[in-house]
């Protein structure tokens, strides 16, 4: 049976929050704005609220609810960055609020305000606490976590689990892949030339691409013999080449950008080495420099299934949503492989559907919002009761 206290989550009051967060532009690099009116927001619905700014112009919020009983600690992430891509100003438009962040995920941060209204308004006594965190540099390249990695170091914060806001609605995520951005640059001697008078056996930055194209490509190969339980497999993906301005001028170098996403059994610095083994030949055998800027996003990690809080979650979402869920692995990445790692406490992922993140047009269901705050609700009351 669900509480009762789900009847009192006001959908105007969620609409309203998440424009006004949309409604502040927040670009990853600069969040003080949308910090400001958070801060309000959450001291309003009776948090106490610490501001941290361990990254100039990227503050960090931790506030804390409830904790008049002893019991456990809930934290709920979520980031207040937006990526950088210009998008039409905030409007509802029929059952969806459109606007950057809307989805991905001012929502989020709006559900769990509500939540705690709904707690405070319903004098609700937790034997346990509530910890919400809004980090500010989540949205690569542009942040890689760094102020929530800052803040593990400075707070030693833990508790006993995390729901972070995004990156799974209709699952229960239990492991993420880690994710490195990749740049490659190849370089040769000399100047560029025009083809017919460049010198025989000069080396060609293109075909040395190819080479390290064809590279990873085997190493995909390999990587698909080896199955990540619950996730998939680990790949190199490329995303840009570039070489060359002209159709006849022999170019001196080479660009190549990507991705490389890894299990959370193996970790960022045996992939960086890996990775550099496997250039060497390459660069040798053309006798160029090959330079590889390898910047980690996110480790990986993985929960024990046996860990109470995922049956829990399974639970909430069942009966709100009305939709058994499995337990699956995710290639996307979020904050929780931050706070499992950094944090050393459990993070499990819940929020709207947020297919639209990063879209030219982003949105929000409406009806998504108010699931994911029931959802909220619910898994708090489920947890503190155990």
């Amino acid at each position: 049976m669900p509480s009762e206290l789900l009847n009192h989550v006001k959908t105007e009051r969620l609409v309203n929050d998440t424009l006004q967060l949309v409604n502040t532009p927040s670009p990853t690099g600069d969040t003080r704005k949308v910090a400001d009116l958070y801060e309000r927001l959450l001291q309003d619905v009776g948090c106490k609220v610490e501001r941290f700014e361990l990254i100039e112009n990227n503050p960090t919020l931790v506030a804390t609810y409830g904790g008049e009983f002893p019991g456990k600690t809930i934290i709920f992430n979520g980031h207040m960055d937006t990526v950088t891509l210009a998008h039409e100003p905030a409007s509802i438009q029929g059952e969806r609020i459109y606007g950057r962040g809307a989805c991905d995920m001012k929502g989020s941060l709006a559900c769990i305000v509500e939540v705690l209204r709904v707690l405070r308004e319903n004098e609700v006594k937790l034997h346990g606490q509530i910890v919400i965190i809004a980090n500010s540099l989540h949205e690569s390249p542009g942040g890689r976590g760094e102020d929530l990695i800052a803040l593990a170091e400075q707070l030693k914060l833990t508790a006993d689990v995390a729901i972070v806001m995004e990156g799974a609605t209709t699952e229960c995520t239990i492991a993420q892949f880690g994710s490195a951005t990749f740049e490659i640059t190849i370089s040769r001697e000399g100047e560029t030339s025009h083809q017919l008078y460049t010198p025989p056996q000069t080396a060609h930055p293109i075909h040395v691409a190819a080479d390290i194209i064809q590279l990873l490509q085997s190493l995909n190969v390999e990587l698909e013999r080896d199955y990540v339980e619950d996730i998939g497999y680990a790949s190199y993906f490329i995303g840009s080449v570039h070489s060359g301005q002209f159709y006849n001028q022999h170019p001196k170098t080479a660009e190549i950008v990507g991705v490389r996403r890894y299990s959370p059994q193996t970790t960022f610095a045996e992939v960086d080495e890996e990775f550099r083994r496997h250039l060497k030949p390459i660069a040798d055998k053309h006798g160029v420099e090959i330079d590889l800027n390898l910047e980690k996003v996110r480790d990986g990690y993985r929960l024990d299934k046996s860990n109470p809080a995922i049956g829990v979650l399974v639970q909430a979402i069942q009966a709100v949503r009305g939709i058994s869920v499995p337990l699956v692995g995710k290639k996307v990445v979020t904050d929780a492989g931050i706070i499992a790692n950094d944090f050393k406490t459990p993070a499990l992922c819940h929020g709207p559907d947020q297919r639209s993140a990063h879209g030219d047009v982003e949105y929000v269901e409406i009806r998504e919002l108010e699931l994911a705050a029931k959802v909220y609700l619910e898994f708090i009351d489920l947890y503190l009761k155990n």
